[in-house]
């Protein structure tokens, strides 16, 4: 039986404390590790992302149909019934206790540095973003691991992250909208400390969870998945009714047929916008009065659930007793945490890393 070999995983120097300061010797990027994907953004160009699983193969049968001892992304969801799948990201951090998930981090890491085409010799420095309230033992675990798989680690607010590469540094707010958690921060022209973010958990994985009930309830024996309806929201994601009604096709009792699935998304879509609204005007409240207007003209929506359609003119109008609002929407949601980490990583001699810590 051929099993395919994999690429030769990158060489990390262990002597965390000698840090070379010849800066011709450190590749830098910088990693989003999402809920739902991860994202690496190289200093060479390289843009790689993956769906957030591992799956391994349970027995010689699994190992024979995939060719391989380890299976990423979607390759993993659509071969899961013959794997063992971990997606160890829940809420935007590493989950403790549940089963292989900090192994499946490490791999995680270690395949998109492979796919970032380091030069041989090179030291890897990677700034990896972490949910605005992520807690100091949830860092410290991706810290552990991370360090396991590059030389020198920087862990950063994933909406600071956005901020940094939207160049959105004074009086504005940043709404990053993942999978597992809504990351809002105040940008007040310095890295913003704990009293200037929020986190929220109703997010994209809350979305699809309304939306598979909402469908169920609508056609009693619909088989609906939570996958199934990721991939509805993400090709129909909607809170404003759109020019055609949204049709899906639907297994209903073992009869697949195509439903008006309209309301149902525009349901399940907005009900993230409240939590939003509010953590936007907790946030406005802590800037000087005589720059909430300005601040109120940059709120940048970032992150998969940014693209749904209709969302930041639902945002502007919740602001209408503010005053005039604007919302701006980043054009490559997948990416923007990721080149933000990476912008910031090449701004800060590496050999500070250490000093600034997990940048609070």
């Amino acid at each position: 039986m051929a099993v395919s070999k994999k690429l030769a995983r990158p060489q990390v120097d262990t002597k965390k404390n000698s840090v070379s300061k010849d800066i011709s010797n450190h590749f830098l990027v910088g990693i989003d590790l999402g809920t739902s994907r991860s994202v690496l953004a190289g200093e060479n160009g390289t843009k790689v992302f993956v769906e957030s699983v591992v799956g391994w193969p349970r027995d010689i049968i699994g190992i024979k149909v995939l060719g391989e001892t380890i299976v990423y992304g979607q390759e993993a969801l659509k071969m899961r019934e013959s794997l063992e799948i971990s997606k160890p990201l829940a809420n935007g951090v590493v989950q403790e206790g549940k089963g292989r998930s900090q192994e499946a981090v490490k791999e995680l890491l270690l395949h998109l540095i492979e796919k970032a085409e380091v030069p041989p010799g090179k030291k890897i420095c990677g700034v990896i973003g972490v949910p605005a309230k992520a807690s100091l033992r949830s860092k410290q675990l991706l810290m552990d691991i991370a360090r396991k798989c590059m030389d020198q680690v920087m862990l950063v607010s994933e909406p600071f992250a956005v901020a940094y590469e939207q160049e959105k540094l004074h009086n504005s707010i940043v709404v990053d909208i993942g999978a597992g958690t809504v990351d809002l921060c105040a940008m007040r022209g310095r890295i913003p400390d704990a009293d200037h973010q929020l986190t929220t958990n109703k997010a994209g994985n809350y979305v699809d969870g309304v939306l598979a009930h909402a469908l169920r309830e609508q056609f009693p024996g619909a088989h609906v998945t939570l996958l199934l309806a990721k991939k509805l929201k993400e090709a129909h994601g909607t809170v404003q009714p759109p020019k055609n009604k949204i049709v899906a096709q639907l297994r209903v009792e073992g009869v697949t047929q195509a439903y008006d699935i309209t309301d149902a998304m525009i349901y399940a879509c907005s009900r993230i916008i409240p939590d939003i609204v509010e953590g936007i005007k907790q946030l406005l409240m802590t800037f000087d009065p005589e720059f909430e207007d300005e601040v109120l003209q940059n709120i940048i929506l970032a992150g998969g659930m940014s693209q749904v359609n209709g969302l930041s003119i639902a945002i502007e109008d919740a602001f209408k007793d503010f005053g005039s609002a604007k919302v701006h929407t980043v054009k490559t949601p997948i990416y923007n945490g990721a080149e933000g980490a990476l912008r910031l990583g090449m701004d800060i001699p590496v050999e500070h890393w250490q000093k600034i810590g997990f940048l609070e």
